[in-house]
């Protein structure tokens, strides 16, 4: 599936026993490269984690649920707010003012992402995508920071040749980082290399053989070269392992509809 339609997206998660309380050496760095994030709640980490895993698997309304409840746990919770605000639709405006109101000390990576985000908010591309990019200096090792600058490109503005080169770094940091295989394949196909994009979609199914969202975008590939009936075959795969992926259904249903009226298969 496409992530067309978010607004905003960057994350970063490290073991819980240094984010719980942000204190000494967990204040501004993280463990192993890894960039911190801030709250003093266990309970608030825990939903924030699991949001995070919701969002990446493409399970937007469970994402959202997941960081209420951190924020509920945690009012302070920048990474939450900041999280849901590309999920808030209308109310995204208010999410981004209560996150830019929080005064608890934020980590060195936090307050660099908090910056680009508001210049994210006021249009200044180029300021956001500098800021991005100091965070990459700061964490090369974190394929985190490299998500967020790919996922602005790709998101917001459309640079899919940027996009692509900032995800072929990401890939090289972490090879296993399944979401970038995602992003990597629809930015190859705006691209026009659906070779290399067939490849990135494989790779994602690979990694994450037993979520929905590697089948739904393999669909989408097969779509877009006419092989109907084995988009069909994995859109229903897709539905099938996760009966909330309704929009896997609905294309299935498309791609049937393209088969029964003679189209290539």
């Amino acid at each position: 599936m496409k992530r067309r339609t978010m607004r905003q997206s960057i994350l970063s998660i490290i073991p819980a026993i240094c984010l719980v309380v942000v204190v000494g050496s967990c204040k501004n760095g993280g463990n192993n490269g890894k960039m911190p994030v801030t709250t003093d709640s266990e309970q608030a980490m825990e939903y924030y984690q699991m949001a995070v895993t919701a969002f990446d698997r493409i399970k937007y309304s469970e994402a959202i649920d997941y960081f209420k409840k951190a924020i509920e746990e945690d009012p302070e919770f920048f990474m939450a707010y900041y999280w849901l605000y590309p999920l808030s639709g209308e109310y995204a405006k208010k999410v981004a003012e209560r996150a830019f109101r929080i005064e608890r000390e934020l980590s060195d990576a936090e307050s660099i992402i908090k910056t680009a985000f508001k210049y994210l908010v006021d249009g200044q591309k180029e300021r956001a995508i500098e800021q991005v990019e100091k965070l990459i200096e700061l964490y090369p090792e974190d394929v985190e920071a490299y998500k967020i600058l790919y996922l602005l490109q790709f998101q917001f503005w459309q640079d899919m040749e940027s996009a692509r080169e900032t995800l072929e770094a990401a890939i090289k940091v972490q090879p296993d980082h399944a979401i970038s295989y995602n992003m990597l394949g629809y930015a190859l196909m705006d691209l026009g290399d659906y070779e290399n994009a067939g490849k990135a979609f494989d790779k994602y199914m690979k990694l994450e053989p037993d979520i929905a969202n590697p089948y739904d975008s393999k669909g989408d590939y097969l779509m877009n070269l006419n092989r109907y009936r084995e988009a069909y075959e994995n859109y229903m795969k897709a539905y099938e392992i996760d009966s909330t992926f309704t929009i896997s259904l609905k294309k299935a249903e498309k791609a049937r509809k393209l088969m029964q009226n003679g189209t290539p298969v």
